[in-house]
């Protein structure tokens, strides 16, 4: 089992998930709305970029260790390649800071 799930916060990695869709769909929105010459391009395109950026801000504070507090978005994003630290954060066993590893509902550090 993941440990993000393990420690109670899988909750979070859906409600990033659902921003970064809502960012997604403003963009998508954004240049169907060109073909109709409505003049809402911009309007999506910073409502999407809003979305996406507050949605990174809140993703990289609200996911934390319970142990040693550490962030572990930002520091998967520091010490990982860019092209998969977001699929090592997903596969995370224990944490990357202090390496604390819940296992049956026990803490093991180590």
């Amino acid at each position: 089992m993941n440990w993000i799930i393990e420690t109670g916060q899988g909750w979070k990695l859906y409600v990033a998930v659902g921003g970064f869709g809502a960012s997604f769909g403003s963009f998508t929105l954004a240049l169907f709305s060109l073909a109709e010459r409505d003049g809402q391009f911009m309007a999506l395109v910073a409502c999407g970029m809003f979305l996406g950026m507050a949605t990174f801000a809140w993703f990289t504070a609200a996911l934390r260790c319970p142990y040693c507090l550490a962030k572990l978005v930002w520091t998967m994003a520091a010490t990982r390649p860019h092209s998969s630290w977001i699929i090592d954060l997903a596969a995370l066993e224990r944490c990357p800071q202090c390496r604390a590893r819940l296992t049956d509902g026990k803490d093991r550090r180590g």
